[in-house]
């Protein structure tokens, strides 16, 4: 993805740490969850703000306009229609939606962005990696079982919050995506079998493996390991990386499966106009309009005291 993100993302004064990149990064997933956008271009926006940051020094405060265009850019190259002002007013970016406009610009010439290209990310390996494996399944015989424990959906969520991470920016996206498919497969086969003592791990696998096609599910599935092992290679993945990437990608995604709540999120404030509010809140009804009775009340004049003393005297005479 981009080799000198983690290098360039350094803790410094008026600099954007990894953690608010992260931020960003989950906000931008809000934003592809809220508008229901294929995951395209969630990859896409994230793919161009890692590659905006490298390249460019930016400013904390210009971190969300920064994601918020990227995301807009990549709504635009997927044929996804975004009105701006909507985007920015959802996203909550403190921007204008001329401001999106223009940083959307910087960032097209900056990247030299060519329109109607797409650039490769890590969702584009795990679409590859999927018909491979479901093709050498099915010249196994396991096709049907292959597509029955694996669903794609699932492999793209998994991913999605994988590349949230800012650890994981600077890997390769092939890495990324074998590992993420190879971790899958694990959980996969221990839910076939719990009592499944081997893994699809690769690292430790220098050939081809000489595991027999068993009658369980679960074993069944491990023939994959010998078709994954040719694919690292394929892909020139060192045993070390692939070990390193591994444990990385199954740390973010044990957080996830255990449901933790990310410590990256932007605090969203509704913005009510005053006739909503009113109609939100029914205890307004409720409230006092009776007037302030000031607590040191001024004394009244003697010639106010003199009429309301001939006023009473009438009103009193007239009741008797």
């Amino acid at each position: 993805m981009t080799p000198l993100l983690v290098d360039r993302l350094t803790v410094k004064n008026d600099e954007i740490t990894i953690g608010a990149r992260d931020g960003s990064a989950h906000v931008l997933r809000c934003l592809k969850v809220w508008y229901d956008l294929p995951s395209d271009v969630f990859f896409i926006a994230i793919n161009l703000m890692d590659r905006f940051l490298t390249k460019m020094k930016a400013r904390p405060k210009h971190m969300a306009c920064i994601s918020v265009s990227s995301f807009h850019i990549a709504a635009v190259q997927m044929a996804q229609s975004l009105d701006a002002d909507h985007l920015v007013s959802i996203s909550q970016c403190k921007c204008t939606g001329g401001d999106l406009k223009r940083m959307s610009d910087l960032i097209r010439n900056k990247l030299e962005w060519a329109p109607g290209t797409t650039p490769i990310t890590a969702l584009t390996f795990l679409r590859l990696f999927n018909v491979m494996f479901h093709a050498a399944a099915s010249q196994l015989g396991l096709g049907e079982l292959y597509a029955s424990i694996v669903t794609e959906s699932e492999l793209f969520l998994r991913l999605e919050m994988v590349i949230c991470d800012g650890n994981c920016a600077s890997l390769r996206p092939s890495e990324v995506a074998l590992v993420l498919l190879c971790t899958y497969l694990d959980s996969a086969v221990n839910r076939l079998d719990p009592n499944a003592d081997v893994k699809m791990s690769l690292a430790a696998i220098p050939g081809p493996s000489s595991i027999d096609i068993a009658q369980t599910p679960a074993q069944q599935m491990l023939s994959l390991v010998e078709f994954a092992a040719e694919l690292q290679k394929i892909c020139k993945i060192s045993d070390d990386s692939f070990i390193s990437t591994h444990e990385l990608v199954s740390a973010i995604l044990v957080k996830y499966n255990a449901q933790e709540q990310t410590p990256h999120r932007q605090r969203l404030v509704w913005r009510l106009s005053s006739r909503t509010a009113r109609l939100l809140r029914p205890t307004d009804k409720f409230t006092s309009v009776l007037p302030v009775i000031a607590e040191h009340a001024p004394v009244p004049s003697p010639s106010r005291i003199r009429k309301n003393r001939k006023f009473g005297r009438r009103h009193g005479n007239k009741r008797r």
